[in-house]
């Protein structure tokens, strides 16, 4: 459960490599994790690519 109510996807083109993606709501750089969970307990999201890809990321 994320403190972000809008459940909208979005795409995105990511690199290969570990991406951390937001699971609290809080970041300012939605997808990513910006580290707005401190002090709470959602923990960021590991998405590891092995080559770049198309993602579409449920906010």
């Amino acid at each position: 459960m994320t403190h972000s109510n809008s459940q909208k996807p979005v795409a995105v083109r990511l690199d290969a490599g570990t991406h951390w993606l937001c699971s609290c709501g809080l970041s300012k750089n939605l997808p990513y994790c910006d580290g707005g969970h401190k002090g709470t307990s959602f923990q960021p999201v590991a998405l590891e690519l092995n080559s770049p890809k198309n993602v579409e990321i449920t906010l």
